[in-house]
């Protein structure tokens, strides 16, 4: 049975999600949105205020029913400065920590290269804990830190354990205590919920956590560095499948050797269309030993016969992994993130042309997009997620004790 300490828990995390999505909005309108009465909404602001959460902004416009004449009435808004929020990206040769605030926006950010998979496990998690040490002390209030998320591309279990991630040279890592011990080194007073996430479905997370656009039909994503990983949101949720390990594109078995010999598995889609497959790709097609993608991407512009070539075969693959993956999903889009994935502007139509040939007619075609955001979205995306937990019902606090639920305790 739900307690008064529960129902007033549930109504203050309806009152911050609707002024989270609204920017603010008065006494009055967040009453309606609620269904509840003026005096019950005041009790929830007062609450919210308390905590520091909220704030009053005078003169921020008048709410749907109030009077067109007279003085402007008085807004609710969601406190920036109210928590904080960590992200931080282990990635194949870089490191990246990113801090948001309340209203979900960034803050600080912090990225590096750095060869994690030519380096020990310790050395990777020890340049990882100086770079969040370094976030958290330039922040105003550590103290309203409500968690970091951690991203990796890896199979991870329900725990947040590292299983395999073939692309950095981990196995049977947890991650999760590794990390904790670092920080509790530095901060001993400061605790610090922490979570491990796939660095594609915190991509997928990023690209849609603030964007409602997509928010009723499926969207496959497919993050595009030194192999391939992949994340599925349909109507809005993130999907994870039975083991949590959906939306694993990379592995898509395309027959063939592929073009990367090393860490991605021949054959799969990543070793095809992988930065590591791409570049092996273009320097057996004349480029330089050390040719980078920057270089490719130039010599793009400039015309050349070798880097044309190289991406239209780049092209073909990605064409074969987009085919199965739009036959199984029925994606309405499917969003292209990573590093790699601005090469898609060059072979666009070439791709496209060879998905429509393959489908049976009728079969919709899916909208196919470049992700908007920069090389940091897995470490945003993990920033939000544990936004989204503090935005999102805990069950297990509705039914508990009568005792006092805070928000900042779940």
């Amino acid at each position: 049975m739900a307690t008064p300490q529960s129902v007033r828990y549930l109504n203050e995390i309806r009152a911050l999600n609707a002024l989270f999505r609204s920017g603010g909005m008065s006494r009055a309108d967040l009453a309606r949105m609620l269904g509840l009465n003026r005096s019950t909404t005041g009790n929830i602001i007062a609450n919210l205020m308390a905590d520091a959460l909220v704030v009053e902004r005078p003169d921020g416009g008048r709410g749907e029913g109030a009077a067109k004449t007279g003085r402007p009435g008085i807004n609710i808004e969601i406190d920036p400065a109210g928590a904080t929020f960590l992200g931080a990206e282990i990635g194949v040769d870089r490191l990246t920590v990113v801090a948001i605030n309340l209203c979900a926006q960034e803050i600080r950010r912090i990225s590096r290269p750095f060869p994690i998979f030519q380096q020990s496990l310790e050395a990777g998690l020890d340049q990882l804990a100086v770079m969040i040490a370094e976030v958290i002390e330039a922040l105003p209030e550590a103290t309203r830190i409500r968690g970091l998320c951690l991203t990796l591309p890896a199979l991870l279990d329900a725990d947040g354990k590292v299983i395999n991630a073939l692309m950095i040279g981990w196995r049977d890592v947890d991650l999760k205590a590794l990390i904790t011990a670092r920080l509790a080194a530095r901060f001993p007073r400061l605790e610090l919920p922490i979570s491990i996430e796939n660095d594609a479905n915190a991509f997928a997370i990023a690209e849609t956590y603030r964007d409602t656009s997509h928010s009723a039909e499926t969207v496959a994503f497919l993050l595009i560095e030194n192999g391939a990983g992949g994340g599925i949101v349909i109507g809005g949720r993130l999907f994870r499948g039975s083991a949590g390990f959906a939306g694993e594109f990379g592995q898509i078995v395309v027959g063939g050797e592929g073009f990367s010999a090393g860490r991605p598995k021949p054959g799969h889609l990543e070793s095809y269309i992988g930065k590591d497959a791409v570049l092996a790709r273009y320097r057996a097609h004349g480029a330089a030993t050390d040719a980078d993608l920057d270089q490719l991407i130039a010599a793009l512009g400039a015309g050349d016969a070798s880097a044309i070539r190289t991406v239209r075969e780049w092209g073909g693959g990605l064409a074969m992994g987009l085919i199965q993956l739009s036959s199984v999903l029925n994606p309405g889009v499917i969003l292209l993130g990573g590093s790699v994935a601005q090469l898609f502007r060059f072979v666009a139509e070439e791709v496209e042309a060879a998905m429509r040939r393959e489908f049976l007619e009728g079969f919709p075609m899916p909208k196919i997009e470049i992700s908007r955001l920069g090389l940091e979205g897995p470490a945003l995306g993990g920033a939000l997620i544990m936004h989204q937990r503090m935005f999102s019902i805990d069950e297990s606090a509705i039914y508990a004790s009568a005792q006092p639920i805070h928000l900042f305790q779940i």
